[in-house]
């Protein structure tokens, strides 16, 4: 079960101000898995754990105490985040800017979902990560500095999980690099 809140009920100016949350360019996602062909980059996507519980909250809101546990009077004052606030997203994504900026990572000016560092890109979409790097090694220290940090990430695939896109290797040249690739969303198509 999760403790959400009626934002529905929220009033604009009163309870929130601003609700937006970029999401990252697919042209930008394209060109990643371009360089990761032509550069033989290694991946791994990532979820943040509870996204929107991470961050303070900007604003007085108050709650209803949650059923069963109701005192006559009484409110819960939000000192977090919470799953159901419309500026929940934006409230999240100032979080992880943030962490991101911490860790080295520099936020572009052209997609301000791609993250660059020394050795580690990043694209952010909503909760999920996508990591490359040249080495596997600098994509898990990458994630562990950004756990220490606070950011509760649970590894999942390459970026073949990424949104459900499958990604195959249909050519390879002499060396081995991948050529020509094929990105198919058969788990979508599946559930259609």
């Amino acid at each position: 079960a999760r403790f959400t809140a009626r934002g529905d009920m929220q009033q604009e100016g009163v309870d929130f101000d601003e609700t937006w949350a970029p999401v990252v360019q697919w042209s930008t996602v394209r060109v990643m898995l371009i360089l990761q062909c032509l550069l033989n980059l290694q991946s791994l996507s990532a979820d943040v754990e509870c996204a929107f519980l991470h961050s303070d909250i900007d604003s007085e809101v108050y709650v209803e105490m949650p059923k069963g546990f109701e005192k006559p009077g009484k409110v819960l004052k939000l000192k977090k985040s919470l799953y159901g606030l419309r500026q929940a997203p934006r409230l999240f994504w100032k979080y992880l800017t943030e962490k991101m900026e911490a860790c080295g990572m520099k936020q572009s000016r052209l997609d301000p979902c791609l993250f660059v560092g020394p050795k580690v890109i990043a694209v952010a979409y909503v909760d999920d990560i996508l990591f490359w790097a040249r080495d596997d090694e600098d994509i898990t220290t990458k994630m562990a500095e950004l756990r220490s940090k606070g950011l509760l990430l649970e590894k999942e695939s390459s970026a073949a999980g990424f949104l459900g896109v499958d990604i195959k290797v249909l050519e390879k040249d002499g060396s081995g690099k991948p050529t020509r690739m094929e990105l198919t969303q058969t788990g979508l198509i599946d559930r259609i």
